[in-house]
């Protein structure tokens, strides 16, 4: 009994063995023909989507970048002051230099208030201003000069002509509005 069975097995491993080294001896391209190839037709009035290139954003992100820097600079220069950020040390000295540069005039007239009248060239020698004095004092003007060194703090070597003194800056102004020339009206 152990014969024939023993003598089937044999016979069946030989079938199987025979069966791998026919697969084996097979060329390849017996097998690719073996293989299924599965193929979906298209509708003859459809076309082929083409594929899109991804979006490439390098060039968004700095179009953004250099606009926001740009706006960033814009703000800055309309909203803040940047005087706020000058050293403490340094406003005393700017404060005492517009101090020191600021006109201050010496008179020792009668009343409240002048016209100085501003002229487009200035009044270097003592004859012109006398002569304007004249005819201002023609029109009907209360006038006088002064020499700009004898009476205030600059050293502009100047005459200076002036309507009143008059007793307050309505007055002034009033006079000085009949002037044919630019003025500045002072308290005394």
């Amino acid at each position: 009994m152990s014969d024939t069975k023993n003598d089937e097995k044999l016979r069946i491993l030989q079938e199987r063995l025979a069966q791998i080294k026919q697969k084996q001896d097979t060329p390849e391209s017996i097998r690719q023909k073996k293989e299924t190839v599965i193929e979906v037709a298209t509708p003859k009035n459809e076309t082929p989507k083409k594929e899109r290139k991804p979006l490439n954003s390098s060039w968004i992100k700095k179009a953004v970048i250099v606009g926001s820097v740009a706006y960033g600079i814009f703000y800055g220069y309309t909203n803040i002051d940047f005087n706020s950020f000058v050293p403490s040390f340094l406003e005393e000295e700017t404060s005492e230099e517009l101090a020191s540069n600021q006109l201050e005039y010496k008179f020792n007239l009668i009343g409240n208030n002048i016209a100085i009248i501003n002229t487009q060239n200035s009044i270097t020698d003592e004859g012109s201003a006398k002569a304007m004095v004249n005819d201002l004092k023609v029109k009907g003007f209360k006038c006088n000069y002064f020499y700009l060194p004898e009476n205030s703090n600059l050293t502009d070597k100047v005459y200076q002509v002036f309507i009143g003194p008059y007793e307050n800056e309505k007055e002034t102004n009033q006079w000085a509005k009949n002037l044919e020339a630019e003025f500045n009206i002072i308290t005394l």
